[in-house]
This record gives C-alpha cells, structure tokens and sequence, in this order.
C-alpha cells in the first residue's frame, strides 16, 4: 500500500481543494514572503536542537547564561537569513526584515534554555553529566511511517522524556484564541498514532507550538480524535485513487477553490482536444 503523507490529511482539512490542487493535480503554489519567513523561523528551531549538545557540553559557568545562548543562536540565525537571501528577494523582502521577525523566537528559546540549564550548573554539573542531567532530549525532523496506519511524515521535534514522548509541530502565524487550528490537530494526532505504532507505547498526547507567539498548545489524543484521523486518510485514500473532485471549503474567496475551478476547466478543454485527434 502506497503511504499518504500527513501534511495530505492537512491539506484536505484545511480545504479539499487545496489538497486536490496540490496532491491530484500537482500543482505548486507560488512562493509567498510568509512561507519564507517560516522556513526560516522552522530551520531555526532544527539547527537550535541539533546543536545543544554541543553548547550545553561545552559550559563552563552559569554567568549570563541567557547572553551566551543568545548569542550563539543570532550567528544561526544571521546563517540562515543569508541562505535564504535569493528566496527573500523574490518575494521583496529585506534580510534586515527576515532577521528581525525571528528574533523574538531567540530571546525567547535563550532565555527559556537557560532556565533549564542554570540549575544544574548551580550544583556543578559540566560537560556529558550536565546533558544527561537535561530532560527532554530533543529529535528534530524525525522521519516515521506505519503500513497498519498507512501514512508517513516527518515530525517537527520529537520530545523524549524518560518515560514519554512527545511530538510537537511548529506552526507560524496567529494561534486561534482556544486550542489549535483543524488542520494542525490533525497533523499533530497522526504523529502521535504513527509514533505508538512505530515504539509500541501510548502516545497520549501531542503539542503545537505557534512559534511567533512562543505559545504551545496541547493536543489530547481520545478515542474520537484516533477515528478522525483513520477516517481522514481513508477519504484523502480515495479522492487520489479515484481523482473525484471533492467539495471546496466554501470560504469566501478560497484561492484553492477558485484555482480548481481553473484547472478543471483546462483538463476538460484537453480531454475535448484528445478526443478530436
């Protein structure tokens, strides 16, 4: 059975549409300054997990904690901000404009860390007994997939605790004043089936985290949310199976809905040219 990505089960659950346009049709969306700037907001959480080792190991004191993180994650942040210059121009954003709507996730993560850290360095912990002292252990980009559930994906950031794990999705933009948007508790449930099948353990709940207002939000797994996401998949399952056009979301103004319109009507006009030769 070929596996459906869970950003498809998104998709559909943001829009039908969309999920028609982008997974049956193909068709890729133009880049926007948002997506950009999210990429790089993403891309800095990863490269701040993957090097925590490294910093946490290599403390010596527990002076300006905060400052010396910080500092650290502004010269990745100026990294990024500089690999991504050719996709800031396109969209006619400023690097000075990039660099700057990231940097609140800096001040925050720098000072939230160092919360973390500084007690053990009060007792004396160093080097490997200081990151071992440290909980959770952080995966970033964790590849899992299941035959049983038949979808696959790639977590955010993968949370271990001692006796838990935790998958959390980095979503940017505004949160909604309560809980989390359809489409992320989707995303962040599916991870959460697919990590049970994959350890064998419960997953009882996940997080989405909406990085430009450091906000994490719980997702609690039960056994309604379990079913929706079979159910999703089995309907996102059939539409790329059978190609059936699936109702829009019916939003005032959907572009995915209105750009399906568009595609239809050009796959109509090359099946009416085909048929004539």
């Amino acid at each position: 059975m070929k596996l459906i990505p869970v950003s498809a089960l998104s998709s559909w659950t943001h829009c039908p549409s969309q999920f028609f346009v982008s997974y049956v049709l193909g068709v890729e969306e133009p880049p926007k300054g948002v997506m950009i700037l999210g990429l790089i907001k993403h891309k800095l959480h990863e490269l701040m997990s993957n090097g925590e080792e490294k910093i946490v190991t290599s403390l010596k004191a527990s002076g300006n904690l905060s400052e010396v993180l910080q500092a650290s994650y502004i010269k990745l942040l100026r990294n990024i901000v500089t690999s991504h210059s050719n996709s800031l121009r396109a969209v006619n954003i400023p690097l000075v404009e990039a660099f700057q709507k990231a940097l609140p996730i800096v001040r925050f993560e720098a000072a939230e860390r160092a919360s973390r850290i500084l007690p053990f360095l009060q007792q004396g912990l160093t080097g490997e007994g200081l990151w071992h002292a440290l909980s959770p252990k952080v995966k970033t980009e964790f590849s899992v997939q299941s035959q049983k559930l038949g979808l696959k994906g790639r977590i955010d950031r993968l949370e271990c605790y001692e006796k838990a794990i935790v998958p959390v999705e980095l979503k940017s933009g505004n949160p909604p004043k309560d809980g989390v948007w359809d489409e992320h508790r989707i995303q962040a449930a599916s991870y959460a089936l697919l990590l049970e099948d994959k350890f064998s353990t419960s997953v009882p709940e996940a997080v989405v985290q909406y990085v430009d207002h450091n906000s994490r939000r719980l997702v609690v797994m039960n056994p309604f949310l379990r079913e929706h996401v079979v159910e999703t998949a089995a309907f996102v399952r059939e539409c790329l199976e059978n190609q059936a056009v699936p109702k829009g979301c019916n939003r005032d103004g959907c572009s995915a809905c209105l750009q399906l319109k568009d595609e239809i009507f050009v796959r109509n006009q090359l099946q009416k040219a085909d048929r004539k030769l």
